[in-house]
């Protein structure tokens, strides 16, 4: 995937994160999607236990993920 600037939203606003941060099943989520999508950013929106992914424009791509430990 390369080093891509993930920004992380959750109930604190919006801030730059690492990929290792984020759970294990999020990680690889939003690491197939960026492979497989050409993209300019990568949002990451958390309520609760589910988190949501936006890939930017170009390829506009939005995948629900729910975090299980």
């Amino acid at each position: 995937m390369g080093q891509k600037t993930i920004k992380f939203s959750d109930k604190n606003g919006y801030r730059d994160v690492e990929l290792d941060s984020l759970p294990r099943n999020v990680r690889a989520a939003v690491t197939d999607m960026a492979a497989k999508n050409p993209v300019a950013s990568i949002i990451v929106d958390q309520t609760g236990m589910l988190y949501r992914i936006h890939l930017t424009e170009p390829a506009n791509v939005y995948l629900d993920v729910l975090s299980v430990a």
